[in-house]
């Protein structure tokens, strides 16, 4: 639940995290790749606890636990992985800074260094 709540405003944040400082005619292109590493993703974060929870299950079930309690161990499992795939997550983007602006401030002393200038702006 805590993801369902949540997701709609890391899309639209990492969407916009994503474009920031980037020209027009890479807009695009930007946004292209920030849309398939979420697709990708998804896709794999699927797959991993997919397997995860499968392994366990089957697991289980070959050393003779009932098929309802195997499958709620299995998926149990899966979801403490998703868990500590979210705490690591977290984790990271809390420690993450923006330094893209910090080096153009630091090159030049000025704060006008970290807006960025266009081909058409020029």
């Amino acid at each position: 639940m805590i993801v369902s709540l949540g997701i709609g405003g890391v899309f639209v944040a990492t969407t916009t995290a994503a474009n920031a400082g980037v020209p027009a005619d890479k807009a695009g292109l930007a946004a292209a790749l920030v849309n398939a590493s979420q697709q990708v993703g998804g896709a794999l974060g699927l797959a991993i606890f997919s397997a995860i929870a499968t392994s366990r299950t089957n697991h289980l079930l070959a050393s003779g636990m009932p098929a309802g309690r195997a499958l709620t161990s299995g998926f149990h499992r899966a979801l403490l992985a998703a868990g500590v795939f979210l705490l690591a997550a977290a984790i990271v983007a809390l420690r993450t800074r923006n330094v893209r602006g910090e080096a153009l401030h630091a090159a030049t002393g000025s704060e006008a260094a970290t807006e960025v200038v266009t081909p058409a702006a020029v």
